[in-house]
């Protein structure tokens, strides 16, 4: 998948097809953060796929578990927070991991320049089926990027992503990433919202370096399982020179 490329700018039937052809059976579903509801492509027989990812392991094929296609409750409550934060009218944003880009819509929709990112190519396909469905064609820019070695060549007022911190490999590359991308104001900030179980030491030794972090804790109830979860968000700001 890491070496598919699609052509973004085909009408949203064209794409919708596009993931059918991959995943079977997608839908919108709706998701609601603060007084904003958006409508989130979703694959409908994700066991299904999953036997069809297994079916290639066979074959020796390399396949990647597509962890992006969920709308986490990491993502529900950055969303929520973002909702809720006093932002400068018109700034500029980037999420890095965007998955469904479910945060990045709702920064545009709150009226902020917005870059949604991510290394998988279905991620952005979905990504831009979801601008399409949500009326935000034009006001969201997809970009695809490895945080690990790549550049935008440009800064951000804010940088937001939930969960980006999946593997050790990429702690001290984001770490880096985030201090090459955010803008050297004081007002700049760094958003990341992820499950408390995931701990990124690497990660955040590396950014203190640079960054100065607050950390709040938000509990929730999994619906799935019945169980008590807590997720982190972070808010980092560069450290006074």
């Amino acid at each position: 998948m890491a070496d598919t490329v699609f052509n973004l700018e085909q009408p949203i039937g064209a794409l919708i097809d596009l993931a059918v052809r991959e995943f079977g059976e997608v839908g919108f579903e709706p998701v609601t953060i603060g007084d904003q509801t958006l409508e989130i492509l979703q694959v409908k027989q994700m066991p299904k796929y999953l036997d069809k990812l297994v079916d290639r392991t066979r074959s020796g094929k390399k396949i990647s578990l597509p962890l992006w296609a969920k709308v986490w409750p990491s993502c529900l409550v950055l969303g929520y927070t973002l909702t809720r934060f006093p932002f400068t009218p018109g700034c500029s944003v980037l999420e890095v991991g965007t998955g469904c880009a479910v945060n990045g819509m709702v920064m545009a929709k709150l009226g902020h320049h917005v870059t949604v990112s991510d290394v998988e190519p279905y991620a952005l396909l979905f990504s831009r089926i979801n601008v399409l469905k949500n009326g935000l064609d034009g006001l969201v820019d997809i970009r695809r990027v490895d945080f690990t070695r790549d550049s935008l060549g440009c800064r951000f007022d804010y940088i937001i992503g939930c969960e980006v911190l999946y593997e050790e490999a990429v702690y001290e590359p984001l770490a880096d990433f985030l201090g090459a991308h955010l803008a050297e104001t004081p007002s700049a900030e760094v958003f990341m919202a992820m499950d408390r179980k995931r701990q990124g030491r690497k990660f955040f030794d590396k950014a203190a370096e640079t960054f100065a972090m607050m950390k709040s804790a938000a509990n929730y109830k999994d619906n799935e399982t019945g169980e008590e979860n807590v997720i982190n968000l972070f808010r980092m700001k560069r450290k006074a020179a």
